[in-house]
């Protein structure tokens, strides 16, 4: 592949770190006015929309009723069981922390992956994958007294590494039988069947204190965190391993951390500049590591239409 189709390849995978790195300060500001049941269904129909309207007009959404019934199974682990453990750990603990917790899940997933033989071990991703960590592990480590954050928080947001890693490990089955823009789709589809009666209970009062931030952060939540990311994410999935463009999750606490700087007025101490560089020289090194084989390229056409020609 030509440099200038990875660079682009890049582009979109750090444009999906990007954005969920943002997620976790947008996610803490919209549940101080919206109750959590109302947002991940107000998020997730939003995505459910706009994802509806692209696979309808390319008329790719019908499926047999088997493949809809695995993906029903697979939405309860994600989005439904990891968003509840994800969106209640933003609740009691800081964005920081949500974001470094989260980026486990590429060493749970790459430790399961192993156990099935769907990854190679490589010294130099193994390497990779715990150097990005201990960068993780610095961060969190001297924030564990920063105002704000609880260990509860943070037990719940590893409920949510659960979800995802278990996930992750079933989808390559599924891909085998639909494509991602289908996968993607029906995740938050089915989401609705319990995120709908549940945002009920919520009630409406809060309606009336909803401001023109917070729908416009709801949409950003729904439109770019939710459809537009994963979208990003498979594009990238379709030049890269599944180990690479899992072990980028690093980023996403190292992004948040600069958002709380510069939106939040927060401090970067020495450990946590530390912890960052650690972070990056890790996920550099799986980045290098070209030695293990790639996946089979997924059916980019199938998740956007008029993609442009990589040559």
């Amino acid at each position: 592949m030509k440099s200038t189709s990875m660079v682009r390849v890049y582009a979109a995978l750090f444009s999906a770190m990007a954005i969920w790195g943002l997620s976790f300060l947008a996610i803490k500001d919209v549940i101080e006015t919206i109750p959590i049941f109302s947002l991940l269904f107000a998020r997730f129909l939003l995505a459910t929309l706009l994802l509806g309207a692209m696979g309808l007009a390319r008329k790719a959404l019908r499926l047999p009723k088997r493949d809809l019934l695995t993906l029903a199974g697979l939405a309860l682990l994600s989005p439904v069981g990891y968003f509840l453990f994800e969106t209640y750990g933003v609740f009691y603990t800081q964005p920081s922390h949500v974001s470094v917790i989260i980026a486990t899940i590429p060493i749970a997933v790459y430790l399961i992956a192993f156990a099935r033989r769907q990854e190679r071990l490589t010294w130099l991703r193994s390497a990779g994958i715990l150097i990005a960590y201990s960068g993780v592990l610095v961060i969190i480590g001297w924030g564990k007294n920063d105002p704000g954050a609880s260990l509860f928080g943070d037990v719940l947001v590893l409920g949510a590494v659960l979800c995802a890693a278990t996930r992750t490990t079933l989808i390559k089955d599924a891909l085998r039988r639909v494509t991602p823009l289908q996968l993607t789709f029906y995740q938050f589809f089915f989401s609705l069947f319990v995120f709908g009666p549940l945002a009920l209970t919520d009630g409406v009062s809060w309606m009336g204190q909803v401001t023109t931030l917070t729908l416009l952060e709801l949409l950003f939540l729904g439109v770019f965190c939710s459809a537009g990311a994963f979208l990003f994410m498979h594009y990238a999935l379709n030049h890269l391993s599944a180990t690479q463009v899992a072990v980028s999750a690093n980023l996403v606490p190292v992004i948040t951390l600069f958002a709380e700087v510069a939106i939040l007025g927060a401090m970067i101490t020495v450990p946590k500049a530390l912890g960052i560089t650690i972070t990056l020289v890790g996920v550099l090194l799986t980045q290098l590591d070209r030695s293990s084989n790639l996946p089979a390229r997924l059916d980019y056409d199938s998740v956007v239409p008029n993609k442009p020609t990589i040559r």
